[in-house]
């Protein structure tokens, strides 16, 4: 425990400092930019997303074979999922929600804590809206991993990352964040970073995980922009 709490302040002092706009005044941006730069519920004196948190300049490369260049155990989980015939689509949440309900239950843990009971609610009915997308993992028509993804500023937040049990051993979750990559890529060119919560305080196996995808711990000055000119994201 000593030598983590050790190894964590080594990296928060050689950290990139990097301001990011979370909001150009649209409700929904400012509620994100309320909660990323509200005093941290444990540590008052930063702000509650602020030191650690895990991005992925998307400005570093010019296409999703870039991003994987570098990245040799994602890019040979990649290719394993492309190999067994796995795609990526975005999807309607709530046309899916027996194969969300069956991905969500196919593990009794995730990240070694039981599944929250919010999980496994056949009746759930999820959140949509314009700035918000899912995109999917499927194996022929049946989807078996996905992330939930948020627009806010420059960022996209991923609340949601999650595959089927029986999938995961085939690079599904790999695949899926290659996805994410290329969608943001090509359809919110606007969007400079991938946003995957935090480092500090996630379970060793996820912060291999996202240190595998290239995601690396940064100190955010979370700021409000100017809101683009119409028309500005598409060139």
């Amino acid at each position: 425990m000593v030598r983590h709490v050790i190894a964590d302040l080594r990296t928060a002092a050689t950290m990139p400092h990097v301001d990011v706009v979370a909001s150009r005044g649209e409700p929904a941006d400012e509620e994100v930019l309320r909660f990323f730069s509200r005093p941290h519920p444990r540590y008052r004196i930063v702000g509650n997303k602020t030191v650690g948190a895990a991005l992925l300049p998307l400005g570093d490369f010019d296409d999703v074979e870039a991003y994987l260049a570098d990245l040799r155990y994602a890019r040979r989980r990649v290719r394993r999922a492309k190999r067994l015939g796995y795609r990526v689509a975005a999807f309607d949440p709530n046309e899916r929600r027996s194969e969300l309900l069956a991905i969500h239950g196919s593990l009794p843990q995730r990240q070694g804590q039981p599944i929250d009971a919010a999980y496994l609610d056949p009746a759930a009915v999820y959140d949509t809206g314009p700035h918000m997308e899912y995109l999917g993992v499927f194996a022929d028509e049946a989807l078996v991993a996905y992330a939930h993804l948020r627009y806010a500023g420059e960022i996209v937040g991923m609340n949601r990352v999650m595959g089927h049990g029986d999938h995961l051993a085939n690079g599904v979750m790999f695949l899926l964040m290659a996805g994410v990559v290329e969608h943001v890529k090509d359809a919110r060119p606007d969007i400079r970073y991938v946003f995957y919560d935090m480092f500090f305080g996630a379970g060793e196996g996820l912060r291999e995980f996202k240190t595998h995808l290239g995601f690396r711990p940064h100190y955010v000055h979370w700021k409000r922009g100017r809101r683009e000119p119409e028309g500005r994201a598409d060139g």
